[in-house]
């Protein structure tokens, strides 16, 4: 399980902490697992830097899985780049990012951070506080002992290369797996092409995606309220010129109707729904799943059924979002806030500065009436 995240100096971020760890309630405890809290929500207006947390965990897949000509180093605070271009302070176009997790009882460390001149200038792993990858920009050890990397790029972290490498350490295995597996899903832009940051996902057609889970995503429909239960499917047939042709159709049904239209008529939200829960559906137990704006693809009736579905198969979820119905679904310890202040944004846990929020409080009419605004702000 992914128990923190670490974020420093990466787009609008300055220091950014998400703890997954539960706080001490005694109500909605099916919203943990073990001694985690999950899901966890961020909260904040346009620009307070929600999407720049998401943008950070995409870049930090990309390292692990994208090729070596296509990584870039993480994009720090522009006002920081600002001062190092005045001063000449390094420390200034520093980002970082730091994942604390347990994999079969056993607790990791994974530290990375980049230059913005293009280089990895540190990155640790270890296990239980021992150090098994220690790397600065001059050179690498793994289990305290020199390494070298033959035609290493600048920006491969080591525990890529070293999960890809003859080595065959389960440790580093387990470990690059757990952290490659983390998958983003960007739904602000869904319709525009590329939205999903994922090794999972990254040569699946959508569409096949769509078509396997299909089913399974119209058994969950079946919980909404008023909502049209639909299924899609792949047609194959012939050209003009006799050469297999395939296609897809959206199946609608009804208590007395059944209909098939042509796939490219599904509408945005319906192919949004669609394809989060068909992600969703597909992801091992125990992944990691980054959404942005969940709103955009589940309407709010549906998504206290994504969430259970969330709780079912043991996914941890982190996600932003404007609806605040949401919020009568959670508990303190699973909800941050982002605020943009000079310069930077910087986010606070609910459990931490308002917590004394007990079951019968509603912390979404708490929210709307600005009840938490002072504790935000001051946080």
């Amino acid at each position: 399980m992914l128990k923190k995240i670490i974020i420093n100096n990466i787009n609008s971020i300055d220091t950014c902490e998400l703890d997954f760890k539960k706080g001490n309630y005694q109500f909605l405890e099916d919203n943990t697992i073990g001694d985690i809290a999950n899901p966890i929500a961020l909260y904040g207006h346009n620009g307070s830097g929600k999407t720049s947390i998401f943008n950070a965990i995409a870049n930090l897949i990309n390292f692990m899985v994208e090729p070596v000509e296509f990584l870039t180093p993480f994009v720090v605070n522009n006002f920081l780049f600002d001062e190092y271009k005045k001063t000449k302070d390094e420390s200034k176009i520093i980002g970082s990012i730091e994942l604390l997790f347990m994999l079969d009882g056993v607790n990791f460390d994974y530290y990375i951070e980049t230059s913005r001149l293009g280089y990895i200038s540190k990155e640790f792993l270890k296990k239980n506080d021992e150090i098994i990858i220690e790397r600065d920009r001059e050179s690498y050890s793994y289990n305290n002992k020199p390494f070298s990397f033959d035609n290493m790029s600048f920006l491969v972290p080591a525990i890529r290369k070293l999960a890809s490498s003859e080595i065959n350490d389960e440790i580093i295995q387990k470990c690059y797996s757990f952290i490659s597996s983390f998958t983003f899903v960007n739904l602000p832009f869904i319709n525009r092409g590329a939205f999903v940051t994922s090794k999972m996902y990254k040569n699946m057609s959508i569409n096949e995606l769509l078509v396997n889970y299909s089913e399974e995503v119209k058994e969950i429909l079946k919980n909404y309220n008023e909502f049209p239960i639909y299924s899609i499917k792949k047609k194959n047939s012939l050209n003009s010129n006799n050469n297999p042709n395939t296609g897809f159709s959206l199946v609608i049904e009804g208590e007395n109707f059944k209909g098939e239209l042509p796939f490219e008529m599904i509408s945005a939200g319906m192919r949004s729904q669609s394809v989060l829960l068909s992600i969703l559906l597909s992801m091992p137990k125990n992944g990691v799943l980054f959404v942005d704006e969940l709103e955009q693809a589940l309407h709010p009736s549906a998504i206290a059924s994504f969430l259970r579905v969330i709780k079912e198969k043991k996914i941890q979820l982190v996600f932003s979002s404007h609806n605040t119905y949401i919020l009568q679904l959670l508990r303190p310890d699973q909800v941050y806030f982002a605020k943009w202040h000079n310069g930077f944004s910087k986010y606070a846990r609910l459990s931490k500065i308002y917590p004394n929020i007990r079951e019968i409080n509603n912390m979404e009419k708490m929210y709307l009436s600005s009840v938490f605004d002072e504790s935000i702000k001051n946080a």
